[in-house]
């Protein structure tokens, strides 16, 4: 009889809901507080990983993604330190941060239109391209892998973060980035098998919020 795999389990969440969401707002590398909202969610998360032993957090290094890290840490038995890391940050928006899509159409058509040729490639005025995301990202994320094998790790980031991360471990190009959909507070959950193969069992999975509290 064959011997089962292990597998490396990985809890991969985006930060919660945070101001400026409602108007339609991109924040990359800018620092924003949650909503009342996301505070809700972030409750829900906690429920959701009460049952959940995890050997390791990490986190971006932004308040949105780091405080429910923290969280989760604190929440965690026994509890666990968070690794802080920059390359787990979002997309650099540089001269995008802060706007909706239809003031960045406004202001920056030719750009906007770049982009949407080649958006793997083409780099935000004063930001990075998705490849340049990837660069940074996704080897800090093997290593958290290799580091955790056959153990459970939680990851706190956000939406460009996980749909880089999801589009690599199924092969797609950044092109198609966008085909995942990651909203506020959303789990996705991957098992990474010894021989490197991973199995993606949960994408886009919301919070239960309970609607009482």
């Amino acid at each position: 009889m064959d011997v089962p795999l292990k597998y490396t389990r990985i809890f991969l969440w985006r930060h919660p809901e945070v101001q400026g969401a409602k108007d339609g707002r991109y924040f990359g590398h800018t620092d924003v507080p949650l909503t009342r909202q996301g505070k809700a969610q972030l409750k829900a998360v906690l429920k959701r990983m009460s049952s959940e032993k995890v050997g390791a957090i990490y986190s971006s290094d932004l308040q949105r993604a780091r405080m429910m890290a923290e969280a989760i840490g604190r929440n965690n038995n026994p509890r666990r330190k968070v690794e802080v890391l920059e390359s787990l940050r979002e997309l650099n928006l540089g001269q995008w941060e802060g706007l909706s899509f239809q003031d960045i159409a406004r202001r920056y058509p030719q750009e906007l239109a770049a982009r949407q040729a080649d958006l793997a490639n083409f780099r935000i005025p004063g930001g990075e391209s998705l490849e340049e995301l990837a660069q940074r990202l996704v080897p800090a994320f093997q290593q958290m892998v290799a580091d955790n094998q056959g153990g459970i790790i939680c990851v706190v980031a956000h939406a460009g973060v996980n749909r880089v991360i999801l589009a690599k471990m199924l092969g797609a190009p950044l092109e198609r980035v966008f085909r995942l959909e990651q909203e506020y507070a959303c789990l996705n959950l991957i098992d990474v098998y010894e021989d490197g193969i991973p199995v993606i069992k949960r994408v886009n999975e919301p919070p239960a919020i309970d609607e009482e509290e």
